[in-house]
């Protein structure tokens, strides 16, 4: 009888247990696949932003090394006007100076 038990229970684990352990394992892999596949979407979507915002820091980069040369450039060109401002009233002192000077010698 014991063998009969055995028999039963072997023909139960190849005929119920046995096709829902391979349909678990066939559905694990399907799942298992459309997970990598939206992860590989995912980490696509992530990439393609990170560029995107890679390449605008890159331009925003640009555009303030632009416009700190282009300050720096009205900067050294205010001082020259400004030092030749200077120099021109000082030439303008001199001048008079001298007209002073020779009306007094």
């Amino acid at each position: 009888m014991s063998d009969n038990v055995l028999q039963t229970l072997q023909k139960l684990v190849q005929d119920v247990i046995a096709p829902d352990v391979r349909e678990t394992k066939v559905r694990l892999e399907s799942l298992s696949k459309e997970t990598d596949t939206r992860f590989e979407a995912i980490q696509k979507q992530i990439d393609f932003r990170f560029d995107s915002v890679e390449r605008q820091l890159h331009s925003l980069s640009k555009e303030s090394d632009a416009q700190f040369k282009a300050l720096l450039s009205a900067i050294a060109e205010l001082k020259a006007q400004t030092e030749l401002a200077t120099m021109n009233a000082v030439a303008d002192v001199r001048e008079r100076v001298a007209v002073l000077e020779s009306k007094h010698a």
